[in-house]
């Protein structure tokens, strides 16, 4: 048997491959028949002004009807509302009058039927109406103006309350203000060679009087008797007494007895007014 040329067949095989290469080469799928590429799989022209997708088309269409039936809904819900209101106004305010004027391609009779429905509905509303009361008007006004008392009232609560707060804060501005005032920048190597003196008395001290400096009630009515007899009683009791007349002591024992019985005589009165004001607070709190 002869052998077949050699050189055909490479050639054959060189071109089938060439050919595939072509069909790998090319960007989307392609028909096997033809090899001419889809248009589904096509590269968009414009990349700015691409077709929306079908069945994103079908969605929006879907939602479109979906608004429209909602719409149409609420309208149907809406319009006996609107009725109401104007039924519950009607009962509460003044009925208005109708105006009868004949509409446009409206027959007579249509007319008549709409003028009859409007006057039975007058006839009715007016039948049916609520009676007033203008006493609850004027307790609604008033309530509402207790209303605005109260936003008055908060207002003028937050006015003290700022006041408040300005006050306390110059107050803290003063008390600084004094403390830079009477704090001493001492110098190093200063040295106080005696105490400060005190030319004012501090506000918190306790005032110790001396005897004889106190003023007292009794002080006042040996004043009294001294100025009505005419003559001072010089020194104490115990010192001149020995060296005084007999007619001078007793003037000074008499008038010792005078003193301890008006003392006695106003701490009698002050422990009445004491039991009467605790007698009257046992009785407030104790009602029978």
């Amino acid at each position: 048997m002869g052998k077949r040329p050699q050189g055909k067949r490479k050639k054959e095989n060189v071109g089938r491959r060439d050919h595939r290469k072509e069909q790998w080469d090319r960007p989307g799928k392609t028909n096997r028949r033809t090899g001419e590429l889809k248009k589904n799989d096509m590269k968009p022209k414009n990349i700015d002004e691409q077709e929306i997708p079908y069945k994103v088309r079908e969605i929006m269409r879907s939602q479109e009807k979906m608004k429209k039936q909602l719409n149409k809904q609420k309208r149907k819900t809406e319009k006996p509302k609107r009725k109401s209101t104007s039924m519950a106004k009607d009962l509460h305010g003044d009925i208005p009058v109708p105006k009868f004027k004949r509409r446009k391609r409206e027959s007579e009779r249509a007319y008549i039927e709409r003028m009859e429905e409007e006057t039975q509905h007058v006839m009715f509303m007016t039948k049916n109406q609520l009676a007033r009361c203008p006493e609850l008007e004027t307790d609604k006004e008033e309530q509402t103006s207790g209303v605005k008392s109260k936003s008055e009232k908060k207002k003028e609560s937050d006015k003290k309350r700022l006041a408040k707060f300005i006050k306390k804060r110059t107050e803290r501005k003063m008390m600084k203000l004094e403390k830079e005032l009477f704090t001493d920048t001492v110098r190093f190597g200063e040295v106080a060679m005696q105490p400060p003196t005190l030319t004012a008395k501090p506000r918190k001290s306790q005032t110790n009087h001396q005897p004889g400096q106190r003023q007292l009630l009794l002080k006042s009515l040996i004043q009294q008797s001294e100025c009505s007899s005419g003559q001072k009683v010089e020194g104490t009791q115990y010192s001149k007494l020995p060296t005084m007349s007999m007619a001078r002591q007793r003037m000074l024992l008499e008038e010792r007895e005078r003193i301890i019985k008006a003392y006695r005589t106003l701490k009698k009165q002050k422990q009445q007014i004491l039991s009467q004001n605790k007698d009257s607070m046992e009785k407030l709190k104790n009602p029978k």
